[in-house]
């Protein structure tokens, strides 16, 4: 909206006219714009925003039927507004779409040198760990299954599955901390 090259005299009639149209016909513009949209506060941003633009864009004077243009000019305000919102959230999921690929995108040799740390890590896990507390760890950590998934594979209770996790997790934290020399610094 860009008054800046319109005559003074010309806004002051539109905003006049305008607040003459809400003053009249206000409960009728919000109803239409209530029945298009579900979003209270995206219901008062258009009603405010068609305030602005009948000072835009001031009606004929020779309209028979006020009520019956006001919906269809609320009508294509909505579809307009709408089919930004569209835009809009494509656009944004297309993005996201583009940083995961990027973030996902790595050279080969680090693919592998992470798939090789995962598995020495997985290793350490066996080693350390009593075998059903390294099992059920490898099958939440390194398979993604959960404790439900977990129990019902080992037969056991989810419950029991969610012990043994954290009776493992706390072994290897244990073992970290025991394992880790302070640097002494010259």
């Amino acid at each position: 909206m860009n008054f800046k090259n319109t005559d003074p005299d010309s806004i002051k009639c539109n905003v006049a006219t305008a607040a003459k149209i809400f003053d009249e016909y206000g409960d009728f513009i919000k109803n239409v714009i209530s029945s298009r949209i579900q979003e209270e506060d995206q219901v008062e941003d258009l009603f405010q925003d068609f305030f602005l633009f009948l000072i835009c864009n001031s009606l004929p004077g020779d309209i028979e039927n006020i009520e019956a243009s006001l919906q269809r000019a609320i009508t294509n305000d909505v579809v307009d507004v709408i089919r930004k919102k569209k835009i809009y959230l494509s656009c944004l999921h297309e993005y996201a779409e583009l940083c995961n690929y990027r973030a996902s995108q790595k050279n080969p040799e680090k693919v592998v040198q992470e798939a090789e740390e995962k598995n020495r890590v997985f290793e350490l896990v066996e080693k350390q760990l009593p075998r059903t507390e390294a099992q059920v760890v490898r099958l939440r950590y390194q398979d993604g299954l959960d404790a439900k998934e977990i129990a019902e594979k080992m037969n056991v209770k989810s419950k029991t599955t969610r012990g043994y996790v954290s009776e493992g997790l706390s072994r290897i934290l244990r073992e970290i901390n025991n394992s880790s020399q302070p640097v002494s610094h010259w």
